[in-house]
């Protein structure tokens, strides 16, 4: 999960930060343990944070393969730093570094990398499935790899397209991705089931210059999300049927020109939908559940999910000071990790994370979360260190 600012300029020791996207959250979560049952620095693998005296440490990616095991990955430029040069802004030479390690204590289980062509802080196709392999793209090759990293099976992507130029989106079971290969007029869309790579289903869409169908939000197995219509609106179908607008009881979801809607599927038929209050719904429109945002505090969307019973989202809130004259705005930075249980519907754990602060942006912290398959376990990825906590079980378990 991530969050995108630019420093504008530091005057009088000040650092001054421009901030760019807002979302939402729940106001009295319960507390969870910050012990967590292990972490591990992720510089012994040969991961390193700071490249090229970048102002943004280099991305890294987490994902459970199954409730054992977990995958952390990081695309690392071939040539880290040339003085006097810019790094460049297209795609370049670069490896994808995988490392499994085990899910209990931390030890590494297999470490490979493989060759790829990427954007500079590119974020990579790189999820679990989760029996334990693990789906990744490299240059212009899905593979699907073993618990052990080796590969199970690889299908080039069509049209000769290539992993930086390619939208993935994958269901919230892992079974199923959606590849998506844009040109200037059109978009050809592929339904591949992942454990076979085979498709599933293919069609192409329009990019008309007016723009009545604005792209595909979210999948899941049965179902799109995303947008349609004139004016534009919140749009569900399944797969082999056409759009129909989407409403959930009571939920305003109308929007404006400039104004879009974020959802993410977390199962099959469940839908998290950000407005001032974040709307758990079905896909008939029921709001099983609303997480209602204290001032300045918003959640990232997508969710995270884990066999449809929970998600995990990370809270931002706005830190800095706003003076329009001397050019400083507030910014978004990470604030928590949080964890949902759709059975409860409710806020079952909460942890404290650090954010960037509006004093030192030049020190930025990012975090990533994942969630095991049966949601008891959650990783947490922040400045290079993964730490593993235990989940409370759901209150119908408890009795």
């Amino acid at each position: 999960m991530r969050r995108y600012f630019s420093i504008a300029t530091v005057l009088a020791g000040v650092a001054i930060v421009c901030g760019v996207r807002a979302q939402a959250r729940e106001s009295k979560p319960t507390t969870g343990s910050d012990r967590p049952l292990w972490e591990i620095d992720l510089r012994q693998f040969g991961y390193e944070r700071w490249l090229r005296r970048s102002t943004r440490p280099l991305p890294l990616f987490v994902d459970f393969t199954d409730v054992d095991h977990l995958a952390v990955g990081w695309i690392r430029p071939d040539i880290p730093h040339v003085d006097g040069r810019r790094a460049p802004l297209g795609p370049e030479p670069a490896h994808l570094n995988v490392v499994i390690l085990d899910a209990k204590t931390g030890q590494k289980q297999s470490k490979t990398e493989w060759p790829t062509s990427a954007r500079y802080f590119s974020a990579p196709l790189f999820f679990g499935i989760p029996d334990g392999r693990l789906l990744i793209c490299s240059d212009n090759v899905l593979r699907l790899l073993s618990p052990t990293l080796e590969v199970v099976r690889e299908q080039e992507l069509p049209n000769h397209a290539s992993c930086v130029n390619v939208a993935f989106q994958h269901s919230p079971s892992r079974r199923t991705l959606l590849v998506t290969i844009l040109s200037e007029h059109s978009r050809q869309m592929e339904l591949l089931g992942v454990e076979t790579l085979a498709i599933l289903s293919s069609w192409t869409e329009e990019r008309a210059a007016s723009a009545t169908f604005m792209g595909i939000l979210s999948i899941s197995d049965h179902w799109l999300a995303g947008y349609c219509g004139e004016p534009t609106e919140l749009c569900l179908r399944r797969f082999d049927k056409g759009w129909q607008p989407f409403h959930p009881n009571g939920f305003d979801t109308q929007m404006d020109k400039r104004q879009r809607i974020p959802v993410s599927f977390v199962s099959d038929e469940i839908l998290v939908v950000e407005r001032k209050t974040t709307g758990i719904v079905t896909v008939d429109g029921t709001v099983l559940f609303r997480i209602a945002p204290p001032e300045k505090h918003f959640l990232l969307l997508p969710a995270t999910s884990a066999g449809g019973a929970r998600f995990a989202l990370i809270e931002d809130r706005f830190r800095g000071l706003r003076s329009e004259p001397l050019d400083m705005y507030p910014f978004q930075a990470n604030d928590r990790a949080l964890v949902y249980g759709i059975k409860d519907r409710r806020n079952i754990f909460s942890l404290k994370m650090k954010g960037t602060s509006p004093w030192t942006p030049w020190d930025v912290h990012d975090n990533y979360l994942a969630l095991s398959p049966n949601g008891t376990h959650l990783a947490v990825l922040s400045d290079g260190v993964l730490k593993i906590y235990p989940l409370p079980s759901d209150s119908a378990e408890q009795h």
